[in-house]
């Protein structure tokens, strides 16, 4: 498979959605809202594909997150950027958060005939910003603590209380996607970060699925070792790949 220099022309996106638009959870209340609300403004006129719009320079990406693997956001978020026209929509290797992407195009689908975006998965060969999540244990928590990382997370993944409203909560796995905001602020250096390496094979399996059209892996271009790992552990399921993408710093080699 030959490699050819490109450059990512990607919009990034808050993996949050407005409240009035869609409710957290799939009733048809917040389908209806949607529906009334393309009637009113409808949607613009899209006609290219993904790989003309990547071989255009117009290349426009979704990214929920390599980290970020709250299935309700991702679906609804799948659902306004399909009806807005994205090219790709890029995930975390989780077959659930997968799932929930392809659910949140259908929806889209179902209400206007769109384009369906290419879906993307992204992992890693070696530690990476990306693919870490905060954590804490809430039982070090002084009680007077003022508790400045709950007001300053952008995913709402710091709770005071447990889902059951009772117990003590702490780092909602799947909402936080490793922004790091919370690390520094802790006035008692309670929050630790941690960082995985997606698991190759269980990638390769991913892969050899129906449902993934793309990957992103990244890779700190300073493990020859690590990444060449990664490349034999993907071969053999990489080859009905759309695209293959290799992000090393600012630089981003593409390949379909």
């Amino acid at each position: 498979m030959s490699m050819s220099l490109g450059f990512s022309c990607s919009a990034s996106f808050s993996p949050q959605l407005p409240s009035q638009l869609l409710a957290r959870n799939s009733n048809n209340g917040g389908l209806e809202k949607v529906k009334n609300l393309i009637t009113k403004t409808g949607i613009p006129s899209n006609i290219t594909s993904p790989l003309e719009s990547l071989q255009k320079g117009n290349w426009v990406k979704l990214i929920c997150g390599a980290s970020f693997e709250d299935v309700v956001d991702i679906r609804n978020l799948s659902l306004v950027y399909t009806l807005a026209g994205v090219d790709c929509i890029d995930c975390a290797a989780e077959s659930s958060v997968i799932n929930a992407v392809h659910d949140g195009i259908e929806a889209a689908r179902s209400i206007v005939p769109v384009r369906r975006p290419w879906v993307m998965i992204s992992i890693n060969d070696s530690e990476d910003l990306h693919f870490r999540k905060a954590e804490f244990d809430p039982d070090d928590c002084p009680i007077d603590c003022s508790r400045p990382c709950e007001n300053v997370c952008p995913a709402d993944a710091i709770s005071y209380l447990g889902k059951d409203g009772l117990s003590k909560g702490g780092v909602l796995a799947e909402r936080c996607y490793g922004c790091g905001r919370c690390l520094p602020i802790c006035p008692y250096d309670k929050i630790r970060a941690i960082t995985y390496i997606r698991d190759v094979a269980a990638t390769a399996k991913l892969l050899k699925q129906d449902g993934v059209d793309a990957i992103e892996i990244h890779t700190s271009g300073r493990e020859a070792d690590s990444f060449q790992e990664l490349w034999n552990g993907l071969e053999g399921s990489i080859d009905k790949l759309r695209l293959v993408a290799v992000s090393a710093q600012f630089v981003c080699f593409f390949s379909h």
